[in-house]
């Protein structure tokens, strides 16, 4: 499919022009042939006629060819064009890749020192807390953990935000809502009745007025555990883990060495041993194979 915003190329110019010159070439031949009859009458009439006739189709056919060169030429051209961009793209990419990769080194460090020492910080608070907590003086509140008040959204009571009445069917026995509202045939608007699928029997309907509140429920605490104990950061020199707070203590994370965490490790490849036969048959032809029996 065409692109409707692709600039013509002069590519493009001169084959429009020579269908528009292939085209006038037919036409002409067109035009000669309905003058076959008249010509036909006489011999030198239909001689110049021939040469006319000959003339012009020579020209459709040379204009077929030239157009024909000149789309082969075209597509080679706009393959090469488009290879180029493909090309020019691919560098591009090539380009993107190593700059992030730079990044993720140096950036990708700062910011998981940055969060290694945060975790740290609060580790190392929440343990001073909990020591001052548990001789705390009469009527001292609990040291909260820095982590957990900054996260914790803590308890709210229900918050009522609006009110109205309405009128529901509900099932004259028991006063259960009728879930389908509009399936109630009703003649007063007051009593009605609803049949049941499938069953031989209908129940008897009325309705009854409701205060339909919206409002925010009560919520209870949702403690969100310790921050260092969510935190799972890969390394960025190699496969593996830097960091897994999963599986970490509080007095672990607040001693960690971060500098000595995030410190790129040296590569180490591994070591293996073969060994390559020298000699190029096996046995040798004159080592016995069995007692006393040379080998074949």
């Amino acid at each position: 499919m065409k692109n409707p915003f692709r600039k013509p190329s002069e590519a493009d110019k001169r084959s429009a022009a020579l269908q528009a010159e292939l085209a006038a070439a037919r036409r002409k031949v067109s035009e000669l042939d309905t003058g076959k009859a008249a010509a036909l009458a006489d011999s030198v009439a239909f001689a110049k006629w021939s040469t006319e006739r000959s003339a012009a189709s020579l020209e459709v056919d040379r204009l077929a060819g030239l157009i024909e060169t000149n789309e082969t030429e075209a597509e080679a051209a706009r393959k090469a064009e488009a290879d180029a961009a493909a090309r020019r793209e691919i560098v591009a990419a090539r380009k993107a890749s190593t700059d992030l990769a730079d990044r993720i080194r140096t950036d990708g460090a700062r910011i998981i020192t940055e969060l290694l020492q945060l975790a740290q910080e609060c580790a190392r608070q929440s343990l001073a807390a909990k020591v001052l907590n548990e001789a705390l003086p009469e009527g001292e509140a609990p040291i909260p953990a820095a982590d957990i008040l900054a996260r914790d959204l803590g308890a709210e009571e229900r918050k009522n935000l609006r009110s109205r009445e309405t009128e529901l069917w509900v099932v004259a026995d028991d006063g259960r809502i009728v879930g389908d509202q509009a399936a109630v045939n009703s003649a007063d608007g007051i009593t009605g009745h609803l049949h049941l699928a499938g069953a031989g029997f209908r129940w008897k309907c009325l309705r009854r007025k409701f205060r339909e509140v919206e409002f925010h429920p009560r919520s209870l605490p949702d403690w969100p555990g310790g921050l260092y104990s969510l935190i799972r950061l890969p390394r960025l020199d190699g496969p593996g883990l830097l960091f897994d707070g999963a599986t970490a203590i509080p007095e672990a994370v607040a001693a960690l060495d971060v500098a000595a965490a995030i410190s790129p490790r040296k590569k180490q490849r591994p070591l293996q041993i073969e060994l390559v036969p020298i000699d190029p048959v096996w046995p040798p032809r004159d080592t016995p194979t069995e007692a006393g029996s040379p080998a074949a």
